[in-house]
């Protein structure tokens, strides 16, 4: 390992302490009916080299698994249902050619899908076989929204069988990151035994981590500075000891060698604290403002999920009853990087300012609308994190988000039943409005229900809301300024499905994003209570 801990880097580094995590993961992996299994933890957090761990463990111990694949859907991220399967086909084919050259042959020719993926499946559960997938990086593909329901039925399937076992990696719980308004009702996403949580490294972790360096003494004073600097999580952890073991190749470290060796830390390790500051939420990030300032918050005061995005990345800690800020680090890049919110200058001055500050400006948008409905929010959310870096990305999810917007409204407009009332159908028609297309249809056919078309839908609302000419509102609840803001989430999904070979740009899907803020906020005095 030479004198430093291996941090982060193009090869991932070897595993270091997190053997009850494992052992767990082995457990579920070899018991008589093995488990699909989720991990889930922040950025940094070493789900990528526990992965690399796990099969060192089950390539050395007795393994159900006749070959395990090992597929970064980071770097090869499908783009298309046809794309998951040839590439899922494809690793498959690598990890299997070994077992069988004939399955690999079949599994990478360049035509391999579904098809024969379920083919080469059933071949293994009758030679009593069966092979382990390893998804890492499964966030990106997820939060893409170019993969549809079709695709998580059809990997139902494939998990069903016996000779298929799945293990992902993901920063969220994987029903968080569903973007299709279609896709979060497949029962694919049912088929995994729990979740497994990789945090901040425990304290059996921890001294695993110190016998290491033989050489590396450390006074019980150090050992609180070097937690309280890092709070444990793994990058910083590492980090600081490798500055310490800089300066220190020898005897033992007290707690102000430590303290030195954390000030060049921060400076060295910004970059990765600017990534894990970035990835909290604006009311995670203030909640942890507060606690650095007021020393500690009661648990049942503090938000359920801003609590735990500050604990699993140990930018706090819970003990008993009440929540404490934690990570030094962190408290020292706050300090020194907090923008000036008072300075609209600074903040959106130029168009680098503008690009770098949007996505905090409309993550505390959204934060001023109560939420009504979490899927809703949900869908949002995923799109704004996606901005600046991916402008594309983020209206990938327009779909949904005008799907669910349409679903609240007929619900609140019409009931369960989603059938235009009879005392709107009489207003309707009488003429002119009779000779409306929409309206002349409906009569010709005696059907009232909501059409199935979300186009269709929009053209409803309209008339619903007085958005049309000889057409008064006849709406109960939902305003003419909600039917135009989804009028536009349509009209911006369109564009991104239909791109033609233009990018969208980073100021385009910041405007169709303050579309879906506002339509929420829209929906939110509308039908919110």
């Amino acid at each position: 390992m030479g004198k430093h801990f291996p941090i982060l880097g193009t090869k991932t580094p070897e595993m270091l302490g997190r053997e009850d995590i494992l052992q767990n993961l082995f457990n579920e992996l070899t018991k008589p009916t093995p488990s699909h299994i989720s991990i889930v933890g922040p950025r940094f957090s070493g789900k990528s080299v526990i992965l690399n761990g796990l099969i060192k463990k089950l390539n050395e111990q007795d393994s159900p698994f006749c070959g395990i694949s090992y597929w970064d859907l980071g770097h090869q991220t499908p783009l298309s249902d046809e794309d998951f399967f040839h590439l899922m086909a494809y690793n498959l084919g690598n990890c299997l050619e070994k077992v069988d050259p004939e399955y690999g042959e079949y599994l990478k020719d360049k035509g391999a899908g579904y098809g024969e993926i379920r083919e080469v499946i059933k071949a293994l559960e009758l030679n009593q076989q069966m092979v382990l997938m390893l998804w890492d990086g499964f966030d990106k593909p997820l939060g893409s929204g170019n993969l549809t329901r079709n695709l998580w039925d059809n990997l139902l399937n494939l998990c069903r069988q016996p000779g298929l076992r799945v293990v992902t990696c993901t920063r969220k719980e994987l029903h968080k990151l569903i973007r299709d308004e279609q896709s979060v009702t497949s029962d694919f996403w049912g088929i995994f035994d729990g979740v497994s949580r990789v945090g901040v490294f425990e304290e059996k972790d921890i001294e695993e981590i110190i016998k290491v360096k033989a050489g590396l003494q450390l006074s019980a004073g150090a050992r609180s500075e070097l937690m309280n600097w890092t709070s444990g999580f793994p990058p910083l952890f590492l980090g600081l000891l490798n500055n310490i073991l800089d300066a220190h190749d020898q005897g033992e470290v007290d707690n102000d060698a430590v303290n030195q060796a954390a000030g060049n830390a921060c400076d060295k390790y910004s970059a990765i604290l600017s990534r894990m500051w970035d990835d909290c939420t604006p009311s995670a990030q203030d909640l942890y403002v507060y606690l650095n300032k007021s020393g500690m918050t009661p648990v049942s005061e503090a938000g359920k999920s801003e609590s735990r995005e500050l604990v699993e990345k140990g930018f706090a800690r819970e003990a008993g009853s009440k929540l404490f800020p934690g990570c030094r680090m962190l408290r020292e890049y706050v300090r020194q990087e907090e923008p000036d919110i008072g300075s609209m200058a600074r903040l959106f001055g130029s168009w680098e300012s503008y690009r770098k500050n949007i996505r905090d400006l409309l993550q505390r948008r959204l934060s001023h609308i109560p939420r009504f409905d979490d899927r809703l929010f949900r869908l949002v959310e995923m799109a704004i994190k996606d901005i600046p870096e991916y402008p594309d990305y983020c209206l990938n999810n327009l779909t949904g988000i005008r799907d669910r917007a349409l679903h609240l409204i007929w619900e609140r407009e019409f009931g369960e039943g989603k059938k235009v009332p009879v005392e709107v159908v009489r207003y309707w028609t009488i003429n002119p409005r009779s000779e409306h297309g929409m309206v002349k249809g409906m009569m010709n056919s005696d059907c009232w229900d909501v059409p199935a078309d979300p186009l269709d839908q929009i053209r409803l609302l309209s008339l619903l809301t007085g958005s049309y000419r000889n057409f008064e509102a006849r709406a109960k609840s939902v305003s003419k300024d909600s039917y135009v803001l989804i009028d536009a989430v349509h009209t911006f999904r369109n564009r991104a499905q239909h791109p033609d070979g233009q990018s969208i740009r980073v100021g385009v899907a910041a405007a169709a994003l303050m579309a879906c803020i506002e339509l929420l906020a829209c929906l939110e005095r509308e039908i919110g209570n």
